[in-house]
């Protein structure tokens, strides 16, 4: 084994030794492990121990090789912060972006307060992402309201022009004189129905 391979070989045997029993779950991966991974996956050092990637996740690692390539993107994609907000909240990936732009400069700002991202302010951290949580929620839960409200008022809107076509199909027909009462009755019914409407809308 050349020189350059042996001192691989020891460097992954170090952080296999630091690692051992990795078993990363969601939420407890802590940034220099997303780093270690990031690195043997881009170094190629898992190929000392004959195995390729998916091997060396599954055999040594204990985790996917999807979950592994996961953790890596998401330290890419977040930077180290998120891990640490990760590990005290267990925030996903997918809502910690809902809440990425309160992070600046390895703080969470809410609510006037810059809390530094670091484990031991875990309760504060934990605090104010789950407000950050309630707040986009709330957000992106309005324009859904009034997407629904607008189909709602187009599907009404759509059935009073199909109920009025065919009315006006009704009184070109040549109706006897019962034909036209009762044709007269629906009309009279349905614009009681209408000023009903209107009633409850201005109280």
């Amino acid at each position: 084994m050349s020189d350059n391979n042996l001192e691989n070989a020891m460097d992954l045997a170090t952080w296999l030794g630091r690692r051992q029993a990795f078993s990363i779950v969601a939420g407890r991966c802590s940034a220099a492990d997303a780093q270690c991974l990031r690195e043997l996956r881009e170094s190629k050092k898992y190929k000392d121990l004959g195995l390729t990637w998916e091997q060396f996740c599954k055999q040594r690692a204990g985790i996917h090789r999807s979950h592994a390539d996961q953790i890596i993107r998401n330290l890419e994609e977040f930077g180290p912060d998120y891990f640490v907000i990760a590990q005290v909240t267990g925030i996903a990936a997918k809502e910690y972006r809902q809440i990425q732009g309160a992070v600046h400069e390895h703080r969470l700002i809410h609510g006037g307060e810059e809390i530094p991202i670091k484990v031991e302010h875990a309760n504060r951290l934990a605090a104010a992402v789950e407000a950050l949580r309630r707040e986009a929620s709330a957000a992106t839960s309005s324009p859904n309201a009034e997407a629904e409200s607008e189909r709602q008022f187009v599907k009404a809107g759509r059935a009073m022009r199909n109920a009025l076509a065919e009315f006006d199909k009704l009184r070109l027909l040549p109706l006897d004189m019962a034909g036209r009462m009762r044709l007269q009755t629906a009309i009279a019914e349905a614009a009681s129905e209408l000023k009903l409407i209107d009633w409850q809308v201005n109280v």
